[in-house]
């Protein structure tokens, strides 16, 4: 089936936009003219909607692909066919850009591909595409689905909380800075110009926030222009790979922020190749789309290493030892798993317990940082308070 765009006017001449599912566009006309809908424009979504590939640009965003992905599992777990299924989901999809997506991905699988294809086609993860793939061939989907979900979900939690970690005090600091930025553009520079009527000399700290407000209404512009280009040619540096490896290698010997950024990275490749032997993927196989979760590259080359160690018969523990940065927990529980025949799920346990350490670490540092920035906060706008002040009461006194 196509999904077709459509315009039309409804019994009482109102215009009506929509999209329907049909065949062929005459069978795109009759269901809408069932409706008592006079249809004025009729466009096939798939050559709407096409990029230079001829492959449909829309796709699901992450709270989209774990909903995708519950339902689809409840679904095919109840019985319903994989076609059936899509179509319901497709359906009960909020957004029609997400609908298309389904229902091209439905398509696809009509048309006589398999379902990890029709994903791939999508720009789903590799992760998501590999996984449906072994589902597909175990006769598991359902249970696969599910797995997926779960990982996804675990994704979220551990980004929202890194988010919540660091988005906080970044607004916190940022109203702070605004505030400081208003008083010393704004409110000294009306200040000034009391004091140079009133005459007498100024205190060193009055002087010394008079020549900042001064240069920041001059320079000003220019400044927001450096920042813009600096952050532009990090930007661009970062896709320079030595540039990239010697930042992640500073990363890594800093004190405390390694510890957090080895946690994190360990608890997604844990999460990530466990899943995916639960889910049948071959050893190789999964290390190989697992070894895509790494973001630090320093570490991804450790996981190459481990894959090629793998391949020539070397157990996985002593592979990731081998690196140096991941933490002993996680390699004494590795080799434990290894031994008795339970990888994936002791994968998983490492994902869990470092996942919650992360969680753990995050409050510890959110509960440091908002104090120091009140107090960072505090000390600015008290300075520039005393900048103000210490003119008027020096005045005070010449009056008197």
């Amino acid at each position: 089936m196509s999904v077709f765009s459509y315009e039309a006017l409804d019994g009482r001449g109102r215009r009506q936009k929509g999209e329907v599912e049909a065949e062929s566009e005459r069978g795109a006309r009759q269901k809408l003219k069932s409706r008592q809908l006079v249809v004025r424009k009729l466009t096939a979504i798939e050559k709407q909607h096409q990029g230079k590939g001829g492959v449909s640009q829309t796709r699901l965003n992450a709270s989209e692909t774990v909903l995708f992905l519950q339902q689809l599992s409840t679904l095919t777990e109840a019985g319903m066919p994989l076609i059936d299924a899509l179509g319901s989901i497709a359906d009960g999809m909020s957004k029609q850009a997400s609908r298309r997506a389904v229902f091209t991905i439905r398509k696809k699988v009509l048309e006589g591909g398999s379902l990890a294809e029709a994903l791939r086609t999508q720009h789903f993860d590799e992760v998501i595409c590999n996984m449906i793939a072994a589902g597909e061939e175990t006769g598991q989907l359902e249970a696969v689905a599910s797995r997926l979900a779960q990982l996804l979900e675990h994704r979220q939690k551990l980004n929202q909380d890194l988010l919540s970690a660091t988005l906080y005090p970044a607004i916190i600091l940022a109203f702070g800075m605004l505030v400081m930025l208003f008083l010393m553009t704004v409110v000294v520079p009306k200040m000034v110009a009391v004091f140079e009527r009133a005459g007498g000399d100024l205190p060193a700290l009055t002087k010394v926030v008079i020549t900042l407000s001064d240069f920041l209404r001059e320079h000003g512009g220019w400044l927001v222009v450096l920042v813009a280009g600096l952050l532009l040619a990090y930007k661009l540096l970062m896709r320079n790979e030595s540039v990239h490896q010697r930042r992640d290698v500073f990363l890594l010997r800093l004190p405390g922020i390694s510890t957090l950024l080895v946690t994190i990275e360990t608890a997604r490749f844990s999460r990530t190749l466990g899943m995916l032997l639960a889910g049948g993927v071959p050893a190789l196989a999964a290390m190989l789309i697992a070894n895509q979760s790494w973001s630090l590259l320093p570490l991804k080359a450790i996981g190459e290493q481990a894959r090629e160690s793998l391949r020539e018969g070397e157990s996985l523990a002593t592979a990731l030892k081998s690196g140096g940065y991941i933490p002993s927990m996680a390699i004494q529980l590795l080799a434990v798993g290894e031994q008795s025949g339970q990888l994936d799920a002791m994968l998983l346990r490492i994902a869990d317990h470092y996942e919650k350490e992360v969680s753990r670490n995050l409050g510890r540092m959110l509960t440091i940082a908002e104090p120091l920035l009140v107090m960072f906060m505090a000390v600015g706008v008290g300075a520039l308070a005393m900048a103000i002040l210490l003119p008027i009461a020096e005045m005070n006194q010449l009056v008197k």
